[in-house]
Order: C-alpha cells, then structure tokens, then sequence
C-alpha cells in the first residue's frame, strides 16, 4: 500500500545521509511493506497472512482522523505471490457479492503477472521477462526502506541554491532493537530515527521523526512496521493470522471468467455484461 500523507502546500521532498544503495533517499510518501510483496522474489518461505495498515493524524482540537486498510497475502515455495487488497471507500460490490478486490498475481515460473478487478470482472495480463525479479534484488541491494523526510519548498530551493555551500541533510540516528516473537515468528527490529533542527520548516522546537520495523528472516517479509511523524501523524503496519502452510496452487493462476484487457484499454473501466464471462 502507498500511504500518501497528507503534506501542507509547497512542500518538497529532502534526502537525508545515508540513503540505501549509498544515495540519498528523496520521498513525498512511503510504502508499506505489502506494497513491495510480489516485487522480491523469495523461494521455499511459503506462508499466508492478512495485514493492516492504519494512519491516524490528531487534529490541534484533539479529533483524529483515522484511515484503513486491509489485504490478504499468500507465498508459495516456489516464489508465487498473491495479494488481495480490499476495496472500501466507494466502491461497489462485485458480481459475485463479496466485497471488490484488486488482486495481483505474480508468478515468476510462469513468468505471468495479473492484476485482476474483481468489480469490473477485468484482468490485466503481462508477461515477464526472465529474470527480472532476481535482476531487480541484485539492483535494490536486499530490502528497501521507505523512509525520507519533507521540507518546505522555500527551504529545499535555497538549499539547491547555495549548492556545495549547503548544510548537509539530517541524518538519521539508527538503532538495533532486541528480538522478539510477533505474530509466532521471530522478528528483529530497527529504528531509525531523525531530528529536524528548530527553523527548518519555520518550527519553533526540533521534530523528531521515527520509523520503525520488525523483520521475520523466516519469512523475508517486515511483520510489523510503525512510522510517525507529528507533522503528519503516525501509521502501523502489521501481518497477522500468519501461517507457515503451502497455498493453494489455484491461487496463482487467473481465475475463470475474467475479461483480459491489455495495455491500450483503461483497466477497471465498467462492462456490460450478464453472469461474469458474458459481455
């Protein structure tokens, strides 16, 4: 899932030291874990699990405005990957009654991937090339983290006008945090945390902003992920209901019933059609 926050006008993203693959890390949102799922090919980890993703923001008057979301994952041991996002907000339900979903399938034996509206009765079909989930780890160098900082438009064009002469950017105070046992499985953690100066978005005191995450090596998947900025307010990832048994097969292969759409044709876009499969 992509978690836009929601940022004040004229903001513009800043790098911070340190960044990985030894680059700065520039970002006006951040993903959660499930979002980079079928983007790491991870062979003979089976498991499937649910996750939720929550962000909360308290308002000067004490309200909160609190936004969630939901989705099932299944891994195979052969790397096959499936999500399915629940669709909420707006949304109508699918020909079959069950509450719309996206579901992206990605099968790096096949060398098929599919993202399928369950609304629409639509599925996208793409091929593959041979590769490029082991090509795409060694370029990313393992896991990424999403974690970067905002800045004031005024203050990130002043730092690109003194250019060498520029302070350098925040860096982040990072943190091993002790093993523990989360959802059954071994996690070990990480913080990193930065410290935004007083006056560098016209804030009276230092922001600290935190990001944290528990990461299963049984899985090769973060089970629980906390990141809170008090600029924005904070948000919580986490896997629960884990299981460590081998899916289905029928998981990773496209469904019957379902219209192929390829790369010309809006994906999603409603059809007229009788029982799913009839148009």
């Amino acid at each position: 899932m992509r978690v836009e926050l929601p940022a004040p006008v004229a903001e513009t993203p800043v790098p911070f030291e340190g960044g990985r693959g030894g680059g700065p890390v520039q970002t006006l949102s951040f993903t959660t874990p499930d979002a980079n799922f079928e983007r790491n090919l991870v062979k003979g980890a089976p498991f499937t699990a649910d996750s939720t993703t929550e962000h909360t923001q308290t308002l000067g008057d004490g309200n909160r405005l609190v936004r969630k979301s939901a989705a099932h994952l299944f891994r195979d041991s052969a790397g096959r990957t499936r999500r399915e996002h629940l669709v909420t907000r707006g949304a109508t339900r699918a020909p079959d009654g069950e509450e719309p979903r996206i579901i992206v399938i990605n099968d790096p034996v096949g060398q098929m991937n599919y993202t399928i509206d369950t609304a629409a009765g639509t599925a996208r079909k793409m091929s593959l090339p041979p590769g490029l989930l082991e090509a795409r780890q060694r370029a990313m160098g393992g896991e990424p983290s999403s974690f970067g900082v905002l800045m004031p438009t005024s203050t990130a064009h002043r730092r690109m006008a003194e250019g060498d002469n520029a302070p350098a950017p925040p860096a982040p105070k990072r943190e091993r945090l002790e093993p523990q046992m989360i959802e059954g499985v071994m996690a070990e953690g990480s913080r990193m945390t930065v410290t935004i100066p007083a006056g560098e978005f016209d804030n009276e005191g230092a922001l600290e902003i935190t990001h944290e995450e528990w990461r299963s090596q049984e899985l090769q998947m973060v089970v629980l992920m906390k990141h809170n900025d008090p600029r924005f307010g904070e948000t919580v990832f986490r896997l629960t209901n884990i299981s460590r048994f081998e899916p289905s097969p029928e998981l990773f292969t496209l469904p019957q019933g379902y219209r192929i759409v390829d790369g010309r044709e809006p994906f999603g876009r409603p059809v007229r059609r009788g029982p799913r499969g009839e148009q």
